[in-house]
Formats: C-alpha cells, structure tokens, sequence
C-alpha cells in the first residue's frame, strides 16, 4: 500500500516527502518528483501521487518514474542504435543531435523535459536566425526521439508538440515571400549553363542542362555513369537515363549508394539534351594504353568524378549563378573572364534547376503521375494505387523539354546573353 516518508528540506528550509509504491513486481519503488518535475511539499502531495501509480500498476499503464531520469544523451544513444534508416537520414540525424539538441539538452533527464522547456528553446533558435526548415527538421528528430521513449514507457508523453498543432499567439502567415524557393525557367537555365561554360567548361554546361531537364540532384548527376544512358537506338522509348545509384560522402569519401527514398527510376530526355550528351561522351580523351575507361559522365578537370562538396558550392556554383568580376594575369595564372549574373536566380541552389524542371511540367499540363513519378515521388492514396504512367506520357514530356529549350534559344531582346548554342568547341577545356 502507498505511503509517504520525509526527505528532508531544500535549501529554503521547506520539509520535502517521497511517496512509496509498489512496483508491478511486488518490490517498493519511490517517488519524489511528479510529472511535471515538481517536489512533493506536503506528506499529502506524495501520498497521493504514490497512490496513482499503484493504480497503474493493477491497470498495466505502470511507466516507472526512475526510468524517466535516463539522460536525453544516453536516450539517444540507445535510440540510435535501434534506426535502421538510410545513410543520408542516419548522417542527418546525428548531426541534428550532435549539433544542436544535445548541447542543450544531453544532460537532462528525458522526464524533466516539458513542452514549455521545449517551446521556448525552439523560439529562442528562431531569434538567433536559424532557418524555418533547419527548426523544423530538429524538432521532428527530438519528436521520433520522444515518441519512442513513450512507445518505450520510459516517459508518459510526448513534450514535444507537433508541427500542426504547436502555434500559439500572435499569427504568423504560412509562408513569407523569403521562404519562396528560387527556381530557373529554361531560359534563365540555359544562361545559368553559359555561365557553367565560361567557368568550367562544356561538361559543367551539359551538367546543368542534364538537372533542368530532368529534374535529377545534384548528388545524382554526380553519381551517374555511362552505362546509366542510353543514347543510342532509341526510336521506341527515347533516349534514356536509368537512375541507379547518387554520390554522397560515406565516412568522408564519396561513395555510391541508392537514390534517395529508393527512387531509382527511368527518365526519358529530349532530343538535344541526348544529342549534349553524345558530344559528352565523344569530348572526353580516350584512356590510357592499358587504362580502364572512366566510367563518370560528368567529370571534374582532373578526369574523376564531380565532388559536390563544400568547395563545388563556394567555388564553382555561385559564381556560375551570382557572377564573378574578371581576375586580372599574374605570375603563373592566366586572366579571367569576369562572369555576369542570371537576373532573376540570383542566390539560387543547385536544386533551384530541379524545382523550375517540375514547375515546366506543372505549367505544360502533364499528368501528375507522371510527374511525380519523374521526381521520383509516389502518389498516395488512390490516385497512386490506379494512375500509372505510360509511354506515351513521357514522349509528350520530352516533346514539351525540346520545346521549351527551342524556345529558350529565340533571341529577346529583354534579356541578355542569347546567339547560338555553345558546343564542345567552345569549351575552355577546364
């Protein structure tokens, strides 16, 4: 039966008690905090709570109130070995706690965290200017967290609120004009990809034309090889690239692993974009006397894969988007052309080309199966369960990207930089 004892005084001299319960294997557990984290100040206060859990207890609701002091740091240990997710989750979840959740909150016990604890550290991130998506990719990482630990009866509830449900106060609009994705129409890809010639060369400007037309990442273009095209004899299905595998870093090395959410697929491309990539191919220096070919459509200068990491984005990206003034000689290096910006794209990712890929379609009217599916999304629902793309479909797809790039190639004179399509003639050869 559930009782009280005195546990002494707190440092304002106030008298504090824990109750006594019995545990659903007949030993005596303790109590001295409630769920909200507060001491028991009167023998009354824990008598009851005590009494609570007993009921509990006979109920099989019992969560033991000393497994909740396990700290959120050993929680996430043990939480992590018990994923099985992919490796870019895996990567981003690990820096999301290791970053960010477990400075703050690694030392404390999982049942001491509240909603308010956690809400006005969440405004307190926002106030020192992290990004919404950022915000809301740790809050869903500390939720899964949560929720398992409830799922575990380590905790009683989740603290966490979720995204929906955890606005209070003043209203703030769904989406702001800087939360608007930074997209290319073919027009502005094609200028983009001029861009990508004069820095880089004529693979970087077939790079770029490869992601707008078909909506491929960047770490999936990295990854492709010549036995993922297929150029040639294609009057039936098209030119095609088959989508097998992206180039991410694995354990700080590029590495090929599955697309993301397993999306392998099939992609049919345009007429001009497949005639680019035969120029590609035929651009490339054969190997070497007893040198095996390398098997990378888009290679760096040094002939080895594209490395998108942290210096593509800084070094070669932005000046391809932003623009870059001319660099004068000296000793040992040669001059260079400075770069003027795309109007319109300015401070646009690498990803911005997939997102103007899926805005072409959604503008042409194609079926929204084939689009996603294109993506490399799944519909859900019924509409994913009975809409199936056909080929059809995907030639009215590639009719719609020749289109848009013989468009594209029109003089206007409210924009700069048009004339004739670059070849591979025109490459510096870098």
């Amino acid at each position: 039966m559930a009782y009280a004892e005195p546990r002494g005084k707190d440092k304002r001299g106030k008298m504090r008690w824990r109750g006594r319960h019995k545990l659903p294997n007949g030993k005596y557990g303790s109590v001295s905090k409630d769920e909200n984290g507060q001491p028991f100040y009167t023998e009354r206060a824990a008598e009851q709570y005590a009494q609570g859990l007993e009921v509990d207890a006979r109920r099989k609701t019992f969560i033991n109130p000393q497994d909740g002091r396990i700290t959120i740091a050993a929680w996430s240990e043990l939480w992590l070995a018990s994923l099985e997710v992919d490796h870019l989750s895996d990567r981003t979840i690990r820096s999301r706690l290791r970053a960010v959740i477990l400075p703050e909150w690694g030392e404390t016990a999982v049942a001491d965290l509240t909603a308010i604890g956690y809400t006005t550290w969440e405004k307190k991130l926002r106030a020192e200017g992290r990004a919404t998506n950022s915000i809301r990719g740790i809050r869903s990482t500390f939720r899964a967290m949560l929720t398992d630990a409830v799922a575990s009866k380590v905790i009683g509830s989740n603290p966490i609120p979720e995204g929906k449900s955890r606005r209070r106060g003043k209203y703030q609009p769904k989406k702001s004009a800087d939360d608007e994705k930074v997209f290319a129409s073919p027009r502005q890809a094609l200028y983009v990809a001029r861009n990508a010639l004069t820095l880089r060369g004529f693979t970087m400007y077939v790079l770029v034309l490869t992601s707008f037309n078909t909506g491929l990442r960047i770490g999936e273009l990295a990854g492709l090889r010549w036995d993922d095209l297929i150029l040639d004899h294609t009057e039936y299905s098209g030119a095609r690239i088959l989508l097998r595998h992206q180039s991410q870093y694995v354990d700080g090395k590029p590495t090929l692993i599955p697309p993301k959410y397993d999306s392998g697929r099939s992609l049919i491309i345009p007429e001009f974009l497949a005639q680019l990539l035969r120029e590609l191919r035929d651009f490339y220096p054969p190997p070497a006397p007893g040198k095996p070919a390398v098997p990378w459509v888009f290679r760096a200068p040094k002939g080895g894969r594209i490395l998108t990491g942290g210096d593509f984005y800084a070094d070669t990206w932005r000046p391809i988007v932003d623009g870059r003034a001319p660099i004068p000689s000296s000793r040992g290096h040669r001059a260079r052309p400075g770069i003027e910006p795309v109007l319109g794209v300015e401070g646009m990712t690498p990803h911005g080309l997939r997102h103007g890929h899926r805005v072409a379609l959604d503008e042409a009217g194609h079926p929204r199966v084939a689009i996603e599916e294109r993506m490399g999304h799944e519909l859900p629902g019924v509409e994913g369960t009975y809409s199936h793309t056909t080929i059809t479909m995907e030639r009215k797809i590639a009719e719609t990207l020749q289109s848009d790039w013989e468009k594209s190639m029109r003089p206007d004179i409210s924009q700069r930089g048009y004339g004739p399509v670059p070849t591979r003639e025109d490459s510096p050869g870098s």
